[in-house]
C-alpha cells in the first residue's frame, strides 16, 4: 500500500461521570446528591467510583502526546468501565 502521507490523527476521549463542580450542579438540578450517587456508582461502574479530573486530563494528555503517535480511530473510554459491564 503506498503511503498517503496524510499524517492526520483522529481519536476521541469518552469520560465518564468524573466528580467535578459542573457534575455537582447537574445532580443538585436532578435532586441528588455526591454521596448518592457514589453509592450508585458502586453498583452501575466495575470500578466502583467516579473518576477525578485529572484522570481524565492525563487520557486528553496521553492523545495528545507523541506516545499515542501511531493511534488513530480510538475511542477512548475513561469511564471506570462502564460500556464494557
Amino acid at each position: 500500500m503506498a503511503d498517503l502521507g496524510y499524517n492526520i490523527r483522529c481519536n476521541s476521549l469518552h469520560p465518564g461521570g468524573t466528580e467535578t463542580g459542573m457534575f455537582d450542579e447537574t445532580l443538585a438540578h436532578r435532586g441528588i446528591s455526591r454521596e448518592a450517587f457514589r453509592e450508585l456508582a458502586k453498583t452501575r461502574n466495575p470500578l466502583g467510583r467516579l473518576a477525578q479530573p485529572i484522570e481524565i486530563a492525563n487520557g486528553a494528555l496521553f492523545l495528545a502526546s507523541d506516545e499515542s503517535s501511531f493511534m488513530t480511530g480510538t475511542e477512548l473510554a475513561l469511564d471506570g468501565g462502564y460500556a464494557a459491564r
